[in-house]
């Protein structure tokens, strides 16, 4: 129902008991751990100032609390998004904090409506070889876009991955050894951690949650250790911007052009945060996905992005790392997610001038090992090996993320998505069927190696929908196949593949009636849905009819199967 999505859920509240809420404060714990360096890192990665990924994570777990399906979703700063809003904002121009409030605001009230007239369903309309491609791309981006921090330079930024190899190259001569030291090192260090610690550590004895909480501390040891190397240089290691420790303040939004300007990258921010947001509540959710309501999502996100933009944020997704260590370490409900938000206040509160040591480039470091699960080539290999053509979607939605950005590669890559969509469902296959078991089963002459045992009545399959796009199509097809035979009195359209007719459809097999009346042959359906025959009921029943199964419907025509024997194969039976 419209409109449902938008009423609060406080029902898991009351199944929260003394033991559950210990669980969901460790996990709250845990899960800060990791969140305080990833939001600094990521509102890096957007070029913003680190207390604006801080304030990105904070009020979003709330609503998201009072709204969404998932007890483990964690929802704040992700890469893809600060990346698509540091393109975003380096191409409008003005003032960056405007910005990138107007992208929340309006990539929040584009998922409200969604969500709020139950369309959260679209989410399905964006392929999987399409976002596998660009977020693979996306990943040599962000990690492109961090490499000069890394390696202490300063550099403009990039949209395309040729660019900012340019600039990085031209860069590359004023490269300060101590920054590139100890963000290396700092890397070498997180991807090792991330490949065996968790592993070892289950080794060693420690088991959930304790493991994830030692395991995930790590990182932050090693930016710690950073921060300590780092300030041995005597300042001239670049660290983040100082921390003020202060509440946010409401942005200033800019003019109505400037809403206008952002409102693609705002479109492509909302897709991206419905897509992985959904993506991560199902690979969560296990085999018992009842509770999930991809409506809900879409509510859930919209408004923690425009709460996010108006408590001094930026736009805001789902992390799967973070949302698979709220649920291995325990969590019961959505409050683990909102200790976690709790933990981030309290550190911008009263540690915010420690935060001002942590060196850019350990945060880049931290950036460029997490974006290494954006790329699944395990899924891409499955996609080549199931289509080719699929497999060239991924491909190109690959190329052009790299050489023209995010947003126009999101959108090549969801346009040829849906161009395949329509070439596919435009040629459905038509085929001839008939039996080997004396009429218990008719399947597909060609494919499967049967002989056809009524002519001269016909048996044809339209193996999908038939709509406006492939009307015409199978209108064709049927002729062509009752061409290839002699004499053929009486066709029987087998409709069980048939799950919908539009108004062209409708037209065109009203069209085919009156042919087949005209060339004096009978029209059958069989085995048609009955919401199928329903659309059919204005056919003249004089000219066509309909039966329950493919064998009433050549009975119907004087066809006796069960005379056929192995001599008469292909015969009609006199």
């Amino acid at each position: 129902m419209a409109g449902k999505a938008l009423v609060p859920r406080f029902g898991w509240l009351t199944s929260i008991g003394g033991k559950d809420l210990l669980k969901d404060g460790i996990a709250g714990v845990i899960l800060s751990i990791l969140l305080v360096p990833q939001a600094m890192a990521y509102a890096q990665l957007a070029g913003l100032p680190p207390q604006m990924g801080l304030y990105a994570a904070m009020t979003p777990p709330l609503l998201y609390a009072v709204f969404g399906t998932s007890p483990y979703v964690s929802v704040g700063p992700v890469a893809l998004v600060s990346l698509i809003v540091a393109e975003a904002s380096g191409a409008a121009g003005g003032d960056p904090m405007s910005t990138v409030a107007i992208i929340a605001i309006e990539a929040g009230l584009i998922l409200l409506v969604v969500g709020a007239i139950g369309l959260g369903r679209l989410v399905n309309f964006v392929s999987e070889p399409a976002m596998l491609g660009f977020t693979a791309a996306a990943a040599f981006l962000i990690a492109a876009s961090q490499l000069p921090p890394l390696l202490g330079l300063d550099t403009e930024r990039a949209g395309d991955l040729p660019t900012a190899l340019g600039l990085l190259w031209s860069a590359l001569p004023d490269t300060s050894m101590p920054t590139a030291v100890i963000g290396g090192s700092a890397l070498v260090a997180l991807l090792v951690v991330h490949r065996f610690a968790a592993p070892l550590l289950w080794k060693a004895g420690l088991h959930p949650p304790w493991r994830q909480a030692v395991a995930k501390s790590f990182p932050l040891l090693i930016i710690v250790g950073a921060a300590l190397a780092a300030a041995s240089y005597n300042g001239t290691v670049p660290t983040v911007e100082a921390v003020q420790p202060q509440l946010p303040k409401l942005p200033q939004f800019g003019s109505i052009d400037l809403w206008i300007a952002v409102l693609p990258s705002a479109a492509a921010v909302a897709i991206i945060v419905f897509v992985t947001a959904t993506a991560v509540a199902k690979s969560l959710a296990g085999t018992d996905r009842s509770g999930l309501d991809t409506s809900r999502e879409a509510v859930a996100l919209g408004a923690g992005n425009i709460v996010a933009a108006l408590s001094g944020g930026y736009a805001v997704g789902a992390s799967l790392s973070r949302s698979a260590l709220v649920e291995e370490s325990g969590a019961r409900s959505p409050l683990a997610s909102v200790v976690g938000a709790l933990v981030v206040l309290a550190t911008l509160l009263f540690l915010a001038p420690l935060l001002a040591y942590l060196p850019r480039t350990a945060l880049a470091a931290l950036v460029i090992s997490a974006v290494f699960g954006l790329i699944k080539p395990k899924e891409i290999k499955s996609i080549w090996g199931h289509d080719r053509l699929e497999g060239y979607i991924v491909v190109a939605a690959f190329l052009a993320t790299l050489v023209l950005g995010v947003r126009l590669g999101l959108a090549i890559g969801a346009g040829l998505s849906v161009a395949h969509f329509m070439w596919f469902s435009s040629v459905p296959r038509v085929t001839r069927i008939g039996s080997d078991d004396g009429g218990a089963s008719f399947r597909s002459v060609d494919r499967d190696d049967v002989e056809i045992i009524t002519l001269p009545v016909l048996g044809i399959r339209i193996d999908r929908s038939i709509y406006f796009g492939n009307a015409e199509f199978v209108e064709e097809q049927i002729f062509k196949l009752i061409n290839r035979h002699d004499n053929v009195e009486c066709v029987v359209l087998d409709m069980r593949a048939v799950n919908g007719v539009d108004a062209s459809g409708c037209a065109m097999l009203r069209r085919l009636a009156e042919r087949f009346e005209l060339a004096e042959m009978q029209l059958h359906f069989a085995a048609a849905h009955q919401p199928v025959v329903e659309k059919l009921k204005s056919l003249d029943r004089s000219v066509c009819q309909f039966h329950r199964t493919v064998q009433e419907a050549v009975g119907s025509c004087g066809v006796s199967l069960d005379e056929v024997n192995d001599d008469d194969v292909g015969i009609w039976p006199r």
